[in-house]
């Protein structure tokens, strides 16, 4: 499994980062919040959410992937959430997502332990790493997309744009909504651009001339939504 290990303390996030890599994992480390929320974006399947600075800063971050306020990432992916040394705080923790809570003062050998039981309960709900929309297919590991075997190339934006609407196939976007989940500022804090719609529109034509059944369609009034 790819595990993202969020820890403020570089020595124990290396400590467990060798113990998981040794149990055959593939572990990345954010040392910050701030980089945590990036690593997100890369779709682990499963964090190791630690002390960030603070249990402040901890059960925020925690709290804002659960809501989906995390821009690319998925608010599903399973928390094993270290630094819970008391009921008090692993009720807190638990009540704002976390799937598995554990000390503070776990060694790597328990926490790695902890992620292969985690992976064994969610594996069965794992979110689908290739989705399909009718002729589309896109492969979100790969961060390819093609429709009938014929590849269509996208740029990051163009691809990012993409993964966020097949996530949810017949939900109509905003473009607030993707100005928040691809280009990750808030749309209210910034200036009116066109160049959400120029993306969109892009992607849309790319699609098109690909054959993709038009699974791409504007939603008058709202934004962009994919059909399956």
């Amino acid at each position: 499994m790819r595990v993202l290990i969020a820890e403020t303390n570089q020595q124990v996030a290396r400590e467990r980062a060798e113990q998981l890599c040794m149990d055959g994992h593939q572990a990345a480390v954010a040392l910050t919040a701030h980089a945590a929320g990036l690593r997100l974006a890369d779709l682990p399947d499963v964090l190791v959410l630690c002390e960030l600075d603070s249990p402040v800063q901890t059960i925020t971050v925690l709290r804002a992937l659960r809501a989906g306020e995390i821009p690319r990432s998925d608010s599903r992916v399973p928390v094993l959430l270290v630094g819970a040394d008391g009921d008090d705080d692993a009720t807190r923790f638990y009540r704002a997502g976390a799937d598995i809570t554990l000390p503070k003062a776990s060694s790597p050998l328990l926490t790695a332990a902890a992620v292969d039981a985690l992976g064994r309960r969610t594996c069965g709900g794992q979110r689908p790493r290739v989705v399909r929309a009718g002729r589309l297919r896109v492969d979100c590991d790969a961060r390819t997309a093609d429709v009938a075997g014929q590849t269509v190339e996208l740029t990051r934006l163009e691809f990012d744009l993409l993964q966020t609407l097949v996530a949810q196939p017949g939900k109509a976007f905003t473009r607030a909504e993707i100005t928040r989940e691809v280009w990750g500022y808030d749309p209210d804090a910034a200036p009116r651009s066109r160049t959400v719609d120029s993306t969109a529109h892009r992607l849309r034509k790319k699609l098109d001339e690909a054959g993709a059944e038009a699974a791409f369609h504007n939603v008058r009034g709202i934004g962009w939504r994919l059909v399956t």
